[in-house]
């Protein structure tokens, strides 16, 4: 009886496992439903093209609430976060509360919620397009991912005016690139920005500015609805009017017949996998799944919107973008008054960088200095603008204007169709490029202090220098180790290979005079026979001296006086034949010394 109670409940908990198990890899959820971290569950789409669930970051035991690709193989494709800048960890939960929220819940903390409580909420889906949706009784989405996008635009997904693509927030300066429609007086155009936090002022630490770096086509005088959307073919544009009857093309793939739709919710499988995401250094790619019959399995770009890195503002933080020869990559360098840290890509600023103006202070010019930095250009919003002077006599004169105003932290000197200009700049957050036909000042504390990187391009404190100068420090450390090492070894291995001969001998003169009388080192010789000092008698390729035994008992020892390449055979031999020998008439050999060239 107890035994058939035992087996029911183990089989009833196998089903409940099992029906667990079965519900959280279903496409749909209802109320009170729950997803654990800790439990790998996950919702997967219809046709199994994308999954919904905790995926694990970087960091050990924390995930991120997300949407991937389901069945590509290596590392989860992320089209879709809700909490990129904030992981949580293995006890976080999801659930679909009663009320129609969707809350993620790390511990007793909110990590991010749907805010759809009491809006109808009967369930959730995730959908065969990737969109994460919670519906209503008629089916009605009241909440979806598509409307609150990540960094990632999938087929047939709208991009509306009020939404944008967005990369994670950087932990160093809180910078960030964007995708998003720009409208102007008369016009609307799709624009890529660098995004920072806006620290003058003393603004809110949730005011950002930003400077638009790439522009897609303009579009003027339109009227409806504007979407941008790339569509199963794999074009990408924007499409506007009462009926979405008009569409302008960003990109349009070579195989792409038809035209752009602003149709979304397709829940047909995709025969391609595409998508276009705004990357981390600033670029906006459009890549395609390959899959062909010769084994590749990767994802392809297809389109880019910037085709130099140096193009992209803010890719070396305030810093200085410079192209190689093949113009394709790039390398960053530091302005006057900041310095890489750890080997970071980025520039971290120093005591003698300027930020803000205090007239309070009574302004001194001559506290500070110009560092000039040759060749260089940079990327400035018109908010970051003091004054524009096209009348400057020459070169140093733009320096000079930016010395002996407060506000100033830099200055740029260039030429617009053979005419100058210098631009006189407050701020300096989205980073500069190489222009053979520019010249940047950098105002820069006269006390402060000037570290390796220097000047990008500067005369004076050149980078170029600094740099030089780091590397000496940093070779001569090396080379000193190195010498060591080479010292050590050789000593080793001359202690090694004397130590393995010594062996060696003392091995052969214990395996030839097996059985043969005492050994004596040379040491106890000298002192038995008084520092050899008696001599007894010469002969027999040696000299014979008087000694004395520790009980007592008088010794003749015989010395070899010369060491030939015969001379071991001759001592193995009368050591051998002496000591073999028992008579009457002859001495007894007691011993012999085998030690280097000592034979005894």
């Amino acid at each position: 009886m107890a035994s058939t109670y035992f087996s029911t409940c183990l089989v009833l908990l196998f089903f409940l496992v099992v029906a667990g198990f079965d519900a959280c890899s279903a496409s749909q959820i209802g109320l009170g439903s729950r997803l654990l971290a800790r439990e790998n569950q996950t919702l997967v789409s219809d046709n199994g093209t994308f999954a919904f669930g905790f995926t694990p970051t970087d960091e050990h035991d924390r995930f991120q609430l997300a949407t991937w690709f389901a069945e590509l193989p290596g590392d989860r494709t992320i089209v879709w976060s809700a909490n990129r800048n904030a992981d949580v960890s293995n006890n976080a939960i999801l659930e679909l509360d009663t009320t129609g929220n969707l809350v993620l819940m790390d511990g007793d903390a909110t990590a991010w919620t749907s805010n759809t409580s009491g809006a109808g909420v009967e369930g959730a889906t995730l959908a065969e397009s990737g969109n994460f949706i919670l519906y209503n009784r008629v089916n009605r989405p009241v909440w979806q991912s598509f409307s609150h996008p990540s960094d990632t635009l999938l087929p047939n997904q709208p991009l509306s005016v009020s939404l944008e693509l967005t990369t994670s927030k950087s932990p160093s300066h809180g910078g960030y690139y964007a995708l998003k429609m720009l409208q102007q007086h008369t016009s609307l155009s799709l624009a890529l920005t660098y995004n920072m936090p806006e620290t003058l002022y003393n603004s809110s630490p949730e005011s950002y500015y930003n400077y638009s770096y790439w522009n897609g086509p303009d579009i003027s005088n339109v009227t409806g609805d504007v979407v941008a959307v790339l569509d199963e073919a794999g074009s990408f544009g924007i499409v506007y009017g009462e009926s979405s009857d008009g569409a302008v093309y960003v990109y349009k793939n070579d195989g792409d017949d038809g035209g752009l739709s602003a149709a979304s919710n397709i829940s047909n499988r995709l025969s391609v996998l595409r998508r276009l995401t705004v990357e981390s250094n600033g670029n906006l790619r459009l890549y395609r799944w390959d899959d062909d019959v010769n084994g590749t399995r990767q994802w392809v770009p297809e389109w880019a919107a910037v085709s130099t890195p140096c193009e992209i503002a803010g890719i070396c933080g305030n810093g200085i973008c410079n192209l190689d020869r093949s113009k394709t990559n790039a390398s960053c360098s530091c302005l006057p008054g900041t310095y890489k840290v750890n080997g970071e890509s980025q520039c971290s600023e120093n005591s003698s960088l300027i930020r803000k103006c205090d007239l309070r202070n009574n302004y001194q010019p001559s506290q500070f200095r110009i560092s000039t930095v040759q060749q260089t250009n940079y990327y400035f919003p018109e908010f970051s603008v003091i004054a524009n002077y096209s009348d400057v006599e020459n070169v140093s004169k733009c320096g000079d204007i930016c010395l002996h105003d407060c506000e100033c932290v830099a200055s740029v000197y260039g030429l617009d169709d053979e005419n100058p200009y210098c631009w006189v700049l407050r701020s300096m957050d989205f980073g500069g490029y190489g222009d053979p036909g520019s010249t940047l000042f950098m105002k820069v504390r006269s006390n402060g202090s000037m570290t390796p990187e220097g000047n990008a391009r500067g005369s004076g404190e050149s980078s170029k220098g600094s740099s030089n100068r780091r590397e000496k420090v940093l070779v001569i450390p090396i080379v000193l180790s190195m010498t060591f090492l080479i010292v050590l070894l050789c000593l080793l291995l001359y202690y090694n290979v004397h130590r393995k001969r010594s062996l060696k001998r003392t091995l052969e003169g214990s395996i030839i005079l097996s059985g043969a009388p005492l050994n004596f080192s040379y040491r106890d010789l000298q002192i038995r026979t008084w520092n050899f000092s008696q001599l007894l008698g010469t002969g027999g390729f040696g000299s014979v001296y008087k000694g004395s035994l520790a009980d007592g008992t008088l010794v003749a020892v015989k010395k070899l006086e010369r060491v030939l390449p015969h001379g071991e055979k001759e001592f193995i031999t009368e050591v051998n034949t002496i000591g073999s020998m028992h008579h009457m008439n002859l001495v007894r050999l007691c011993g012999y010394c085998s030690e280097g060239s000592h034979r005894r």
